[in-house]
This record gives structure tokens, sequence and C-alpha cells, in this order.
């Protein structure tokens, strides 16, 4: 009877995979609602209205819907919307961990791959964002993904069917995922088409079209989905409104219900009392740094001034060989000189770089700075991070007896369960369902009073979804001047929103309906006219 022996790249995977279900399991038994207001405000209401059936409120032509119609299959099986976009985001999040172990195999030997897995699943910020019912794990996991099969379409000589499909429709998830996923889905596949031209050049001859009209068929056929739902369920034959109304203002072409849309945005804000967030270079590398989880950049940075000394290093060496009398001492920082061999060098490692900097364009276009955007560059940057965790092991294994070995191995198990416990620690405070409990509150309140009423929220999106009660601005929509707005039966405030709270109290239109002092929210009822 034959027996595989199981090794130690294959146990570390196997280690990363068992990581994320058990993080995705405790987070969807332990679930203590939404924590996150873009969740409860836009996808949560999305997916509560596909399983009442409004389809028309569960599409909508520029918010991206790959999510939340993943979410109807587990509601099928019983579980509220909520906790549906939960169990997507995990199942993401947990399909991510192999492919990044075979993207980091593209350029790293197995064990410090499946190393690269196990410390992707432990990084907190991953676990945090991925398991919280927003799109960022899907991002993820379709960027991961369509980078390992571009760089095997392009070492298979472009020849690969399978490959070239798997590739478009990695490209194809990208750009449902998320809006600005379309963007980098082009800059990728870009990419691969140099990389295509780059061969043909290299090697005198046409490399073979059909995989790649493969990959664009498998692509369009993706966004023909999206197109398809938006003019049935919205009535407009688009790919996504924003890309569009972006597209459109890039090449000249203003619509004129677009001006009073902008007008509106900004008479919004100016009445929110909130400054205009002007997005600079300086806070797009800060936000890099941040969403790249901090522990992991340090060793990256690491990393590349290893590679650097190892270069100096070399050119030392080649020094001497050519003048042996010249003092020129060699410089390697590296066990045994096996590194940058360790590393697979190729020409497609500089795209890792390249969609980094992409992204950061995007970001600093679109004036968005959230650092959770940028956890893409995590796996991103791993194979420059592993580099010093195998510089670190070399030189252990060289120096430090086995007894201490172990103790340094049991160390870095330690510290990962605390990265792990990091990440999964909202689920336990008692802070995160503190909104869940004042929604529902005030949700009582106000249909024991008007269960048809419709509310005005503007950052209570939790309270407001949990309240069960309708929304009196759409999905989407600038929000009007709170000074003036008088289009709605409740205002929900929340307690730290000061300026909105002093717009609010200076109404006299409105009234107060108490609720209980531990409420994360302020209820006020529109007092009806005689």
């Amino acid at each position: 009877m034959f027996r595989h022996k199981v090794s130690a790249a294959e146990w570390m995977l196997i280690a990363a995979v068992l990581v994320g279900a058990a993080v995705s399991l405790a987070h969807l038994i332990f679930f203590n609602g939404i924590a996150y207001r873009d969740t409860a405000n836009v996808y949560a209401a999305m997916s509560r209205a596909m399983v009442a059936g409004a389809y028309a409120e569960s599409v909508h032509p520029a918010i991206p819907s790959l999510n939340v119609l993943l979410s109807r299959i587990f509601t099928l099986l019983g579980m509220a919307p909520d906790m549906a976009l939960s169990a997507v985001s995990c199942m993401f999040y947990v399909a991510t961990i192999p492919f990044v172990y075979l993207l980091l195999k593209c350029f790293l030997p197995d064990e410090p791959s499946a190393f690269g897995a196990v410390l992707f699943a432990c990084a907190p910020k991953i676990i945090r964002f991925s398991c919280a019912g927003l799109l960022d794990s899907g991002k993820l996991f379709f960027m991961v993904a369509a980078m390992y099969c571009a760089v095997r379409l392009i070492r298979e000589r472009f020849r690969s069917f399978g490959t070239a499909t798997g590739f478009g429709l990695a490209l194809g998830g990208m750009s449902l995922v998320r809006s600005e996923g379309i963007g980098n889905a082009c800059m990728l596949f870009g990419c691969t088409a140099l990389f295509w031209l780059w061969s043909a050049w290299r090697e005198k001859r046409i490399q073979p079209v059909l995989p790649m009209l493969t990959t664009v068929a498998a692509w369009a056929a993706a966004l023909l989905t999206r197109v398809l739902v938006n003019w049935r369920f919205c009535g407009q034959f688009v790919y996504d409104a924003r890309v569009s109304s972006i597209l459109k203002k890039m090449f000249g072409v203003f619509l004129r219900t677009s001006e009073p849309a902008v007008a509106a945005a900004g008479a919004g804000e100016a009445a929110a009392g909130g400054e205009v967030d002007s997005v600079t270079w300086l806070k797009i590398i800060q936000r890099n740094i941040v969403g790249n989880y901090e522990l992991y950049f340090g060793f990256a940075v690491a990393g590349v001034v290893l590679l650097i000394l190892a270069a100096y290093g070399r050119r030392c060496d080649a020094s001497r060989a050519q003048a042996s009398a010249a003092h020129c001492p060699a410089h390697y920082v590296w066990p045994d000189r096996v590194v940058p061999d360790f590393v697979k060098w190729d020409p497609f490692f500089i795209v890792l770089i390249v969609n980094v900097a992409f992204n950061a364009v995007i970001f600093k276009l679109t004036g968005v700075s959230a650092y959770r955007y940028f956890l893409m560059n995590i796996p991103l940057f791993m194979v420059f991070t592993l580099m010093t965790c195998w510089w670190f092991w070399r030189w252990a294994v060289k120096l430090l007896p086995r007894p201490l070995l172990r103790v340094g191995l049991a160390g870095v198990v330690v510290i990962l369960a605390f990265q792990i416990q990091n990440g999964i620690e909202n689920i336990f405070f008692d802070d995160t369902r503190a909104p869940v409990r004042s929604g529902q509150a005030a949700g009582e309140i106000m249909r024991a009073e008007n269960p048809d009423g419709r509310v005005f929220f503007w950052y209570a999106g939790i309270e407001w979804y949990y309240s069960g009660m309708k929304r009196a601005v759409p999905i989407e929509t600038p929000k009007p001047d709170s000074r003036t707005f008088a289009d709605f039966d409740y205002f929900l405030v929340r307690k730290d929103e000061a300026v909105i709270l002093s717009n609010v109290e200076a109404r006299d239109d409105l009234r107060e309906i108490p609720l209980a002092e531990e409420s994360t929210v302020r209820l006020f009822r529109k007092i009806e006219e005689d």
C-alpha cells in the first residue's frame, strides 16, 4: 500500500486552511451583528430586500451585487441576511488561502510559500475585514487567483485553455466584486498581454491567440451578466453607473443631470459640517503601510534591504575574482550565500508591485483612503516578508542548538495565536453588539407609532438596519441638508455625530423620543403640521 508522506509545506498549508475555517466558524457561531456601517447601510439592506422578494431594491446600478447575490444561497439555508453576508465574506477568505500559497510558489520554494499562507490566514486585519460582510475578501480572492492564473498562462506559453478560462473568470470576479475591480482587471490583463507580445518578439513567432481570446470571452461573459441584471431591474444598460460616470467625465462627456447631483453632494457634506477630506499622497502611503499590517510590512522592508546587501556582496565577489589583489570584502548576510538563488526570479514579479502602485493611483484619484482597501498589499508583498522570515530561520538553524530552535518555533506559534485573537476580538466585544441593540430598541418604538414611517440617518447605518424601518433617502443618493430636509418621519442620529446633532437640536419641527441612556443613538420624530 502506497503511503504519501505529508511534507512540512503540506502540513503548514493544512494548518492555514484549518485556521481560516475555524476563524470563519467562530464568526458565524458567535455572530452578534454587523460591525461596519457600509455593510449595514448598503449590502445587508440589499440582501434583506432580496429575501423579501423586492428585487428592484436588491440591485443597484452603482453597487457591485456579487456578494449580495451569493448571500441568497445562505439565506435559502435559513441564515439571516446579515449573517449570510458574513458567511459569503468568510467563504472568500478561506478560498484565498490556497491561492496565496500557489501564487507564492511561483516565486518561492514550497515551505516558505506554505508559511506565507499561514501568515495570511493569521493576519489580524485580514481576519477582521474578511469576516464582516464587506467586499474586501472577495476582491483579494479574485485578485490573487487572477495573478496566479496569469503567471501560469505565461509559463505555459499561452497554450492552456483551462488556465486562460480561469484567468478570464477571475478577471470577471474582480470586475463584479468591487467597482474599482474593473480597473484592476484591465491593468492585470494589459500586463499579461504585454508578456504575450514580449514572448512573441523574443521567440520571433506569434504566440497562441485563441487562449487569450478565451480569457476575453470569459471575462466579457461575467461583465455581461451584470449589465443584463442592471438593465432588467434598474433600467440602465450599464456595467456600473459609477464607473460609467467617471469614464464620461474623463472623456469630456457630461450629463446635465449629473451636475445637480454633484451640487447636492457638496451641499450635503457642508450640511454635515464635515470637512471634504482631500486625500494626499502622504495619506495614501500611510494607508498602504497600515493596510499591509505593520508587522508584515516591516519584515517586507527588511527583505528588500537584505536583497540589496546580497546584490552588493555578489558585486564584491565579482570584483575580487577580476582583481584578487584589491581589497573587496564580501558582504553576504545570507547564510551559505544561498539567496537570491532562493527566489525564483520571474519578470512577472514586477506586476505585483505595479498592482500596488496602480491601486494607490486609483484611490488617490477617487479620494478614497480607507486603509482596508490596501489589504491586498499583504499577499502581494508577502514574497519580501518571507525572505526576511527565511533569513531568520537559516541563521537560527546555523547558530542555535535544537532546544532553542524548538523554543523559537513555539514563540512563533504563540505570536500567531495572539494575531488570531486580535482578529476575532470584535465578535466578543459588547461594543459591537451595542448598535444592534440600540437599533432594535428604536425600531420597536417607531413601529409602534408608525410602522410605515421612513427614517433619515447619516452615520447610524447599523442602528437603522436593525430597526427594520424603511430609509428616507435611497442608497447612493447624496444626503440632503440636515438643517432643512423634511421628507422623513424619524431622524436617527448617533450620539457621536456632534455636528448633525447640533443641526437637529436647532430645528423646531422635531421632537426627541427618549431612549435608554446606554443607547448609541438619539431618536427624533418629525412633528406633523396642523
